[in-house]
This record gives structure tokens, C-alpha cells and sequence, in this order.
């Protein structure tokens, strides 16, 4: 019997030691086990009610063009406005040197090989459809790209123009708002614009419809000029001045990758149209 509580005292040493050793052993401390502290994360305010944003026909001038390029060679077919049928090649490259002008818009150059030149910008109608706007012909001409909005001031519908305009002579970029309060894109308005240095102008413009396609436009900011016009949907309207062989075209942008035109030419009463397929 004694020698049994002899093993039994130490037996209940021996778990005593390894229970003890144990305790001590760091392979099992129990910071290895510690769990990494969770990234402090900024609390994020969740709105009860999420604003569907109105549908707006602003233009809108991209800085960028990922889903399309418009640079490149495309040969071209179309009818002048003069009504004669040409075909040819139309080049259209980045003006690097003017993508970051005062307006912060992207500039191209566009050269055709009847040796007519002109310059564009990327705009947006209110559907979202990509164009390509340019204006061309010699230094002194210029354009001006408008949408039209529709809106209400206090009980009175006013029609508003709002646009962007671009000078072939030094690639500068203003904007433009015409206002008048007839339903109907011809009528008198009051406009305010500023140039691309900043500069504030105002005055009054006239539009006038010549025929189913085309519109007359004059000016008065101190002295009156004259312009031509073309609607090319519901939200776009696009003028062109600045004298003899001063146009407008304005491209639609397919998702082919092909450029659709309407065009005009002051001096001639009619519009033309062209087809630009890149190479």
C-alpha cells in the first residue's frame, strides 16, 4: 500500500513538472496566436435616398476619347454644299501644343487634301452621342457650338443657347449663352460670352431661318457680323462666321469608328454632308 501512494505521489509529480513546463514553453505563448488589429476604416455615410440626376443637354468638351479614337486617315465622300459630289482623304491628328489651352479643352487639327484646314473639339448632345465640331477655312474664321435647353424663369419659358466657340487664328477656346424667351430657335436673344482670356462680352443675336436646313445669324457686340447656322438635332445647333469660305461641320462619332457630317459654307444656301471612314 505504501509503495502504491509512493508511485501515485509521483506520478502527480511528474504531471506537476510537465503541466509546469508547458506553461512555460513560448512555442505556445499565447501572443503567437494574437490576431492581426483590423485596418481603421473611414465611416461611410449612407444616404437614405439616393437623387436620380436630371437629364441635361450641356455640352460637354471631353479631355480624353477612351472608347474612340478620332485620329487618323479617312477617306471621305460627300456633296458640297454647292451640291457637287467629291471624294478624298481627310486627316485628323491632336494639336498636342493647344490640349491644355485657357477652357482646358482638347483640340485637333483637321486637314483636308483639296487643301482646305480647319480645327475641332469632342462634344456631347444631350443623349450622350459623341461629335466631332470643327471649323475651317482661312484664320479669320471661327464657329460657335451650341446646345439648346429649354427652361423656366419664374412664369416665363425662356429657350437658351448654351455654347462654346472656336477661333481658327489662334485656336482659342470662349463660351457663349444666348437667351430669348420664344419656344423656337429663331428670334432675337440677349447673350453674354467670354473669351478665352476671360474677358466678359454682351450684346444681342438674331436668328433667322433662310430654309429647311439652314439659318442666318447675326451678332451685335458694339458692331454687327453675320453668320450661318445648321440644326443638326434637337440639343445642337452649330454656326460658323467670319466671311467668305468660313464653315461649320459637325461629325458624328460611330461606334464603327466611321465619322457622319453635315456641313455648311457661308456664302452658299444650302448644307452638305460627309462620310468619313478611317483607314
Amino acid at each position: 500500500m505504501n509503495a502504491c501512494r509512493k508511485n501515485i505521489s509521483a506520478l502527480v509529480l511528474v504531471i506537476s513538472l510537465i503541466i509546469s513546463g508547458c506553461g512555460r514553453s513560448s512555442a505556445f505563448s499565447p501572443t503567437s496566436f494574437a490576431s492581426t488589429p483590423a485596418p481603421s476604416m473611414t465611416p461611410v455615410s449612407i444616404p437614405t435616398q439616393i437623387a436620380t440626376p436630371a437629364p441635361t443637354s450641356t455640352l460637354s468638351v471631353t479631355k480624353t476619347f477612351e472608347t474612340q479614337k478620332v485620329e487618323g486617315v479617312y477617306t471621305t465622300n460627300g456633296i458640297a454644299p454647292d451640291g457637287k459630289t467629291y471624294s478624298g482623304k481627310l486627316a485628323i491628328t491632336l494639336n498636342s501644343q493647344n490640349s491644355g489651352s485657357s477652357a482646358n479643352q482638347i483640340l485637333y487639327d483637321l486637314a483636308w487634301d483639296n487643301g482646305t484646314t480647319g480645327a475641332g473639339i469632342l462634344i456631347q448632345d444631350a443623349q450622350a452621342t459623341n461629335f466631332l465640331a470643327a471649323s475651317f477655312g482661312g484664320p479669320t474664321c471661327a464657329a460657335v457650338f451650341y446646345s439648346t435647353e429649354d427652361s423656366m424663369n419664374g412664369n416665363t419659358e425662356t429657350l437658351t443657347l448654351k455654347g462654346i466657340s472656336l477661333k481658327l487664328g489662334t485656336l482659342e477656346l470662349g463660351s457663349e449663352t444666348a437667351i430669348s424667351t420664344q419656344h423656337y430657335l429663331e428670334g432675337d436673344y440677349s447673350v453674354v460670352g467670354n473669351d478665352a482670356k476671360g474677358n466678359q462680352y454682351k450684346g444681342t443675336l438674331s436668328i433667322t431661318k433662310k430654309n429647311t436646313s439652314e439659318w442666318r445669324l447675326t451678332w451685335n457686340m458694339g458692331q454687327p457680323y453675320d453668320g450661318i447656322g445648321i440644326s443638326l438635332n434637337k440639343s445642337l445647333f452649330a454656326a460658323a462666321y467670319g466671311g467668305q469660305d468660313c464653315g461649320v461641320s459637325v461629325y458624328k462619332v460611330n461606334t464603327d469608328g466611321s465619322l457622319q457630317a453635315t456641313l455648311a459654307v457661308w456664302g452658299i444656301n444650302q448644307v452638305g454632308e460627309e462620310t468619313a471612314i478611317k483607314q
